[in-house]
C-alpha cells in the first residue's frame, strides 16, 4: 500500500476490525450493567473463626469491604483481589472480629504505597475515631510514617445515607448487643447502585430484627446474620420482605447443614455465604 492509499480489501479488513473492538467494548460494558452488583465473601464464619475460615467479611465490586474480619487483606488476596484497589471500608459496627484486622489491612496498604483519593473509612460514630486512631497508632507510623495511609473519616448514625463512587447506602440500626445486655451501635445497610439500580441488603450482626423486612422491601438479595438470629427467624424476615433470595452469613460451619435446613422450610430460596464466592445481584 502507498503511504497515503489504501485498498478496498485493506479498509474492509480494517473497518472488520475496528468494528469487532467496538462490539468487544459494548459487550463488556452491557455484561457490566446487566450484571449489577458482584458481593464476594470474604469471611463467613462467627467471630472465632474455624480454621481455614475467616469472620464475616464482604467486598462489593472488589473495592469497598465491609468489615475488616480477622485477616482480610490475606484473604482478598488469595481471592484474586487487591487490597490497594480498595476504596472505602465500610464497618457494620465494632464489636472487635469486625474490625480485628484493619491495622493489618492498613500496612498493607501503606507498605504498598496505594495510590488515589484518600482511602474512605465508615463506620458507626460512637466509636469509628478512637479504632482507627488506635490501629494507626499500633502500627507506629509516627515512628514509620513511610507506611502512612491517607484515609477519610465517615462518622455515621442510624437513619444516615452516604455515597461512596456510584453506590448509595441507606442506613437502620441494627439489634444486637455487647456484653451484659448493652445495646451496641451496628447497622444494616441498604446499598444501591446508582448507576444500574443493583440492590442489596446486609443486616450485619443482628438479633431477630423484625424492621429489617420493611427496609429490605422487594430487594433481590438479602444478606442476613445467621447466627445471633436463628435461621427460621433470619427465613421469615426474608419472607416477609418479598426478598429474591436469602443467605446466610456469620455461622458455624459444624451447624451449616442443619441452619440451612432450617431457614428452607420458611424460605425455600436461601444458601450459605461460602469464602470465595461471589454474589451477583441483577440490575433494576
Amino acid at each position: 500500500m502507498e503511504h497515503g492509499k489504501m485498498t478496498r480489501r485493506e479498509f474492509a479488513c480494517g473497518a472488520a476490525l475496528a468494528a469487532a473492538g467496538v462490539g468487544t467494548c459494548m459487550k463488556a460494558v452491557a455484561d457490566e450493567v446487566q450484571t449489577g452488583m458482584r458481593i464476594t465473601v470474604i469471611g463467613d464464619s462467627t467471630c472465632i473463626p474455624e480454621v481455614g475460615h475467616d469472620a464475616a467479611c464482604l467486598l462489593i465490586d472488589g473495592k469497598h469491604l465491609i468489615d475488616t474480619g480477622w485477616y482480610s487483606a490475606l484473604k482478598m488476596r488469595e481471592y484474586g483481589f487487591d487490597p490497594c484497589s480498595l476504596e472505602s471500608i465500610v464497618f457494620t459496627h465494632f464489636h472487635q472480629d469486625h474490625y480485628i484486622s484493619l491495622p493489618e489491612l492498613l500496612f498493607f496498604v501503606g507498605l504498598r504505597k496505594r495510590k488515589g483519593p484518600p482511602l474512605k473509612i465508615i463506620g458507626p460514630d460512637q466509636h469509628l475515631e478512637r479504632i482507627v486512631t488506635t490501629a494507626v497508632e499500633f502500627l507506629q507510623t509516627s515512628r514509620f510514617p513511610e507506611i502512612a495511609v491517607d484515609y477519610e473519616l465517615t462518622p455515621i448514625k442510624a437513619g444516615d445515607r452516604f455515597v461512596v463512587s456510584e453506590l448509595q447506602f441507606e442506613t437502620m440500626a441494627a439489634n444486637h448487643v455487647s456484653g451484659k445486655n448493652v445495646p451496641e451501635q451496628a447497622m444494616v445497610y441498604k446499598i444501591t447502585n446508582q448507576r444500574n439500580g443493583a440492590q442489596a441488603v446486609l443486616t450485619g450482626d443482628t438479633s431477630y430484627h423484625p424492621p429489617i423486612a420493611e427496609f429490605a422491601k422487594g430487594v433481590p438479595l438479602l444478606i442476613h446474620d445467621g447466627a445471633h438470629t436463628a435461621a427460621k427467624d433470619a427465613a421469615e424476615v426474608a419472607r416477609r420482605a418479598g426478598a429474591g433470595r436469602l443467605v446466610l452469613i456469620h455461622y458455624t460451619q459444624p451447624r451449616a447443614k442443619k441452619i440451612l435446613a432450617e431457614a428452607r422450610a420458611v424460605f425455600p430460596n436461601t444458601e450459605l455465604a461460602r469464602e470465595g464466592t461471589t454474589l451477583e445481584t441483577p440490575a433494576a
